[in-house]
């Protein structure tokens, strides 16, 4: 086989897989460090105590905009939010393309800042990325937090955003949004 064709396979598999290469590396580092026990503090959740599920990530125009409608179908309460975004934004038109695919209708979501959200004491923060985690627990210490990926399987702690990634990523991450999000209303669930 030759070594261009080779390489379009090897940047395809990562494509379909993590998004991007950069996906992958920060993948595994964050699944070295959970290993190593750095984000277990974010595993104790008292989940009797949770009235609302609170996704978040970066531009909430895709991971947490999707878990929450995910969420939703289970009647869970829950909304979403972006760190780094700002309100009435639709959601990326890849979003809800593979959303529709899969049953979900993300035509009418629009963006919210965490900042413009009424934040209940009862709220759980699930955050997509560690970075999104740290700076939640550090701006909203009275409420819980964890990150969506220590309740998948594998565990991830770090989901990549599918943003600007191949359809195939989409379907994957979204897949793997949608088991993450199940195990998390389950846990809810039975201590309601």
């Amino acid at each position: 086989m030759p070594l261009n064709k080779v390489l379009y396979e090897i940047n395809r598999w990562f494509a379909d897989n993590y998004g991007f290469r950069r996906g992958a590396l920060l993948t595994y580092w964050y699944r070295v460090l959970y290993l190593f026990g750095w984000y277990r503090a974010y595993r104790q959740v008292d989940w009797g105590s949770i009235d609302r599920l609170v996704f978040v990530c970066k531009g909430n125009i895709c991971r947490s905009a999707y878990a929450e409608a995910v969420a939703k179908s289970f009647d869970m309460e829950a909304v979403s939010c972006g760190i780094d975004t700002q309100d009435g934004v639709s959601a990326n038109q890849s979003a809800i393309i593979v959303a529709a695919a899969k049953g979900f209708d993300l035509q009418s979501h629009r963006t919210s800042r965490v900042q413009s959200l009424s934040i209940r004491h009862h709220d759980l923060f699930i955050a997509m990325e560690p970075y999104q985690v740290e700076y939640l627990k550090h701006e909203f210490k009275e409420n819980q937090c964890t990150l969506l990926g220590l309740w998948g399987k594998p565990v991830n702690p770090h989901i990549q955003d599918p943003y600007g990634a191949s359809e195939t990523y989409f379907h994957h991450c979204f897949y793997y949004l949608e088991k993450s999000v199940y195990e998390i209303v389950k846990k809810a669930s039975k201590e309601s």
